[in-house]
């Protein structure tokens, strides 16, 4: 029996042949292509944008060049890999064959990449000088751009004003909406029906809306107090009822994806639902979802140029003031500008504390 069972196992062991490494030809063609591509597009793009300056032929061919050798590097090291890898095949080194595919494939991946990046990059050139440059003489006129900085940059700490504020109430309710929609039992079927009902409506009414029923609305139905407030308290309310419903959402996942083990475990100690739920659930919840909240945050300062609708100057609104006066929406671009620097830099801190969770043990 034990030689029954050797044979079957080292016959198909004797067997075996080398695998041999996959094509690379077909790569490599769509590398060189793309060479061609990158370089023919290049020149074409360039050639519109100066073909008034006097040394205009000059620069096509510099600009020409430089993205041939940025192509072409890579395409022709793919090249020499695909040869060698069939030079390998060809005297039996399956190995170096293999391993040699591997570069020729890589090479050829690097030269699709780059000419990809450039044939975008030229889109965008094309798309600044095409019909001599109207579309960056309306979007980008520097000194437009420079003339509504100042003002545009201080109304944009009503914008920031109101998303800090409205983030700390969110931060509030939402846990508060979560909370009930979590309540346990018979008893707590009330509450769950009302925070059911309020999440549903608010994350299917677009801010823009809740705004202007909010921003307008108060005012014109007279309620004492409240009505004589300034817009930029209903703009913290109207952005508030709307993102409460969503961190709601995120509070809930997060507690929900604590094992069960956990709280019974607490019980099980001695402590009550209470103190379960704050010493042991929301610590652990709350550092689940510390990068979808930042990432609330961030979409909570892009909606905060909504309130302009109800009369507040924000960075949007004097930027509309100066496209106004000028016919021009270079003080818009100022806007774009200010809000990228905002928030790029929190959405790479989303992005790394993501990674870092990522990295963690479970």
């Amino acid at each position: 029996m034990a030689g029954v069972v050797t044979a079957a196992v080292e016959a198909p062991t004797g067997a075996r042949k080398p695998v041999p490494p996959p094509r690379s030809r077909p790569l490599n063609v769509a590398a060189w292509t793309g060479v061609a591509l990158t370089v023919a597009v290049t020149a074409a793009v360039v050639a519109n944008a100066v073909h008034r300056l006097p040394a205009g032929s000059v620069i096509v061919l510099a600009v020409a060049v430089v993205a041939a050798v940025l192509v072409g590097i890579p395409a022709w090291k793919g090249l020499r890999g695909s040869a060698a890898s069939a030079r390998a095949l060809s005297r039996g080194a399956i190995t170096d064959a293999r391993r040699d595919a591997a570069a020729s494939r890589e090479s050829s991946w690097t030269a699709l990449g780059v000419a990809g990046f450039c044939l975008c990059l030229m889109a965008l050139v094309f798309f600044l000088t095409v019909s001599d440059g109207i579309v960056r003489e309306t979007f980008l006129r520097w000194d437009l751009m420079r003339t509504s900085f100042a003002e545009t940059g201080k109304a944009l700490w009503h914008n920031v004003l109101i998303a800090l504020v409205t983030q700390a109430l969110v931060l509030v309710i939402g846990l508060l909406l979560a909370l009930a929609r979590l309540a346990p039992g018979r008893g707590g079927r009330p509450l769950r029906l009302l925070a059911i009902a309020y999440i549903d409506l608010f994350r299917g009414l677009p801010a823009i809306v809740v705004i202007y029923l909010v921003g307008f609305g108060v005012p014109l139905a007279g309620i004492p107090v409240i009505s004589d407030a300034p817009p930029v308290v209903y703009a913290v309310v109207a952005l508030t009822l709307t993102y409460s419903a969503y961190n709601a959402e995120l509070y809930r996942s997060a507690i929900e994806s604590i094992h069960p083990s956990q709280e019974s475990a607490a019980l099980s100690l001695g402590l009550s639902r209470a103190h379960t739920l704050r010493y042991v659930i929301l610590p652990q919840a709350v550092r689940r979802i510390v990068p979808p909240l930042l990432g609330a945050f961030v979409a909570l300062q892009k909606d905060t140029a909504l309130v302009n609708v109800v009369g507040i100057i924000d960075a949007f609104a004097q930027a509309k003031i100066y496209s106004a006066n000028y016919y021009n929406l270079s003080s818009v671009t100022v806007v774009c500008l200010l809000f990228v620097v905002i928030t790029v830099p929190q959405t790479r801190l989303v992005d790394y504390l993501l990674a870092r969770g990522e990295r963690k043990p479970s």
